[in-house]
């Protein structure tokens, strides 16, 4: 698993759970365990990266702070959905700011050196 996919993994539940904002009414018990399983895909990514074990499970413990915010709503549908987003943008935060190698298959081909693969962020 690549930092990349994680970070789309993580941007695709972000934008999930953006969505209720315009009618926060509308989150159901049914669409927060969806949330939540969503999360779950997201944690375990995040077990396959390359990671020292503190890091991740520091970011582990986040996400796992989001899925308990959405099985446990103690705030109200906004604040909840506030702060789950907020988690999960330092959650991203946090993978993006880790060294980890670059997937494979980004080859950049200079003029000066034909055979040179340099690795490119791909964020």
């Amino acid at each position: 698993m690549s930092a990349c996919s994680v970070l789309r993994s993580i941007e695709r539940v972000s934008q999930l759970v953006a969505d209720f904002l315009g009618a926060p009414n509308t989150l159901t018990p049914a669409q927060a365990a969806n949330l939540s399983r969503e999360i779950e895909l997201v944690r375990g990514s995040v077990r396959n990266l390359p990671l020292a074990t503190a890091p991740k499970n520091d970011i582990l413990r986040r996400l796992n702070q989001a899925q308990f915010l959405l099985a446990n709503p103690t705030l109200s549908r906004v604040d909840t959905l506030l702060a789950v987003l907020n988690i999960l943008s330092l959650a991203a935060l946090k993978v993006k700011n880790r060294r980890l190698p670059c997937p494979p298959g980004l080859v950049i081909v200079h003029p000066s050196n034909r055979f040179s693969t340099v690795c490119r962020s791909c964020f």
